[in-house]
């Protein structure tokens, strides 16, 4: 048996769920069963995206609950006269406790942005139920039949779009990529303000 690898972190993974944003995106009026994807990959964007730029340079901290911050400065701290500890297991934030986060000045992992990503009230509560409505439903898929809307995804997109692209313009979140990398992933945010959805 021939084992393969993928070799991935989370900036790749950012750059990954977008693309497959707009690869879904051009199904969805032949299967409308793609919405699902277009969702799923839609919020792994803005999660990732939003988890490169809290980070701070002793990962994971800043994208982590507090708790477990507090663990993961224990390790840090105990490790050095014990090279056999465990590390902690790491528990991201929520969607919108991450939101909630990179809305704060000198959010980004270096702190050096003075003003925090723009996300209004009215858009986290949005993208609140996004994360708890429309994604956990489908990740937590519950034996029911249920109707949504998708008529309020191309704006949703745009929104999603016009964070991540923040966060890309801030700097920090994707400062290990090269710059093939970094264009590709400016093509790939300004390509979900251009989907043509159905009518």
């Amino acid at each position: 048996m021939v084992v393969n690898w993928i070799h991935t972190d989370e900036m790749e993974d950012v750059a990954g769920s977008l693309r497959h944003v707009v690869r879904a995106a051009q199904f969805v009026g032949a299967d409308p069963q793609s919405y699902k994807w277009v969702l799923l990959a839609m919020h792994s964007a803005l999660q990732g995206a939003c988890v490169c730029h809290l980070t701070t340079t002793a990962a994971p901290i800043g994208a982590v609950s507090k708790r477990n911050a507090a663990e993961w400065l224990a390790y840090f701290e105990h490790s050095r006269a014990d090279p056999e500890l465990k590390p902690p297991q790491t528990h991201l934030m929520h969607l919108p406790g991450l939101l909630k986060a990179v809305r704060k000045p000198r959010s980004a992992g270096d702190g050096r942005n003075a003003s925090g990503v723009k996300v209004s009230e009215i858009e986290l509560n949005w993208l609140r139920r996004f994360h708890d409505d429309l994604r956990n439903q489908f990740v937590h898929f519950a034996p029911t039949g249920w109707s949504i809307e998708v008529s309020g995804v191309p704006e949703l997109l745009k929104l999603v779009a016009r964070i991540i692209e923040d966060i890309y313009d801030i700097g920090w979140a994707f400062r290990h990529q090269d710059a093939a990398r970094r264009q590709e992933l400016r093509t790939n945010i300004d390509a979900l303000t251009k989907i043509e959805w159905p009518v």
